[in-house]
């Protein structure tokens, strides 16, 4: 079944095509002790600051896994080293994972020629990651025995990012990892969970040898000390955005060093808002949320030399239902192993471009509308005075919006600027797209109420 036809059946949620990305991120996320994937707004609260209110109103971020795991092509970023793992990912020992920091030269990773286009498709905001569970530092960091600093002469990599987006006006978001498989190397598991233990090389160990006196600590330190760099060398911080951990550095200290700054729930503390990974929400959520998925390529987050990769049109139908619900969409690509950006992944941006200049203030700027309790479409709203229906391309029915509280003024196409006819009764409007006006993209239409 295509994407646009389980989308446009109100009776089926994404579920069918998305389980296999949900039982992945539900297995990472039982390894690095987090809750399932699919959990709604446990451990969330509403942030208050006036700096962190951008949040909700964003929409579409764009997620940045680069990492050394794209010199292979054919395993993910750090999960690629674990054995026997129990979702598809090709498997490389630790050991050969950690050697290719040693062919990695991102000379093509370039932030301020791709933030221009990101942009331009409708991102407001970038996460980028500064350190995966790999160990390897994207920054020359003071702390820690992997990264730049040892591999790359020092390129501050963090750096050009955060420049780029300052420059584009994209919001600043850094992802980090406070597991460090890499400074836990020698008293970890590299095996499948449950199963018999395996070291560096996978080879089968009658156990895990045990961490040495003040390990644990010593790691917290590091991690601390980390996240505190990255919030003062690099000036406002919009987002940090945690992958595990257990309250290495509070939030409270974080809010001290970046007032302002929306932080995610998965650091061990309460956090600002609730998230689904790989998988969209099956209900919408209360309060801030974000969905953060792969796109390209579609089930990775690192680059891979065969996955497919999301087009444009199936960004688009996944965003508009997140912001019909209220919350974000955080699209993930892995750059190549040179640092570019897929071409596949510019084809699907320039397609978005397209896309956002005619229907971008659907989806920017809004809130949620009733959709599927009071729409057979995904519905945003704009004040008080405007709604936007999003119309998937395998809708042909009559699209039907209830309890309105008056007759609407006009109905626009946004792609095209034709008026749409209408008809309202009892509080109920109903409209269908001509066939000749439609796409192979969501169209919207503007509904005016005044």
């Amino acid at each position: 079944m295509g994407r646009c036809a389980w989308l446009a059946a109100l009776a089926l949620w994404p579920l069918a095509l998305w389980a296999q990305n949900d039982a992945a991120a539900n297995a990472q996320h039982l390894i690095l002790g987090q809750q399932a994937s699919g959990a709604t707004q446990l451990q969330a609260r509403r942030n208050t600051h006036p700096g962190a209110q951008w949040f909700p109103k964003a929409g579409l971020g764009l997620f940045i896994h680069l990492g050394i795991a794209a010199v292979h092509g054919g395993i993910d970023l750090s999960w690629g080293m674990l054995a026997g793992k129990s979702w598809e990912d090709g498997e490389i020992t630790p050991e050969a994972y950690w050697a290719l920091a040693d062919r990695w030269d991102p000379v093509n990773f370039k932030p301020a020629e791709w933030a221009r286009l990101a942009k331009e498709a409708g991102f407001r905001y970038v996460v980028f990651t500064t350190k995966h569970h790999d160990g390897y530092t994207m920054w020359p960091s003071a702390y820690g025995e992997l990264g730049v600093k040892q591999k790359l002469g020092g390129r501050d990599l963090v750096k050009e990012v955060v420049e780029a987006c300052r420059a584009n006006g994209l919001r600043v978001g850094l992802y980090y990892s406070p597991p460090d498989w890499y400074f836990d190397r020698h008293y970890r598991d590299f095996g499948r969970k449950g199963g018999k233990p395996v070291g560096l090389r996978h080879e089968p160990l009658d156990k895990v040898p045990p961490k040495p006196a003040g390990h644990d600590a010593a790691r917290r330190e590091m991690v601390a000390n980390q996240v505190r760099e990255l919030l003062t060398r690099y000036g406002k911080i919009d987002v940090i955005w945690f992958d595990g951990g257990q309250r290495e550095i509070t939030n409270e200290e974080i809010r001290r060093l970046q007032p302002g700054i929306v932080i995610n729930r998965r650091n061990g503390e309460i956090g600002d808002f609730g998230d689904s990974e790989g998988v969209l929400p099956t209900r919408r959520p209360q309060g801030w949320f974000e969905c953060n998925d792969p796109c390209w390529p579609s089930r990775w987050w690192s680059y891979s030399c065969s996955d497919r990769m999301d087009s444009g049109a199936d960004v688009i139908e996944k965003l508009v239902i997140m912001r019909a619900w209220g919350g974000n969409f955080l699209a993930n690509i892995g750059p190549m192993a040179d640092g570019a950006m897929p071409p596949e992944a510019l084809a699907a941006w320039r397609d978005m471009a397209a896309w956002m200049r005619h229907s971008g203030e659907s989806v920017h700027d809004v809130t949620g509308g009733g959709f599927p309790e009071t729409a057979n479409q995904p519905v945003t709203v704009k004040g008080d005075g405007t709604l936007y229906v999003h119309a998937f391309p395998n809708f042909h029915k009559a699209i039907a919006v209830r309890d309105l509280p008056k007759r609407p003024a006009r109905a626009t196409l946004l792609r095209t600027g034709d008026a749409i006819p209408f008809a309202y009764d009892n509080g109920t409007l109903t409209l269908q797209i001509p066939p000749h006006l439609r796409s192979r993209m969501v169209d919207t239409v503007k509904i005016s109420l005044q």
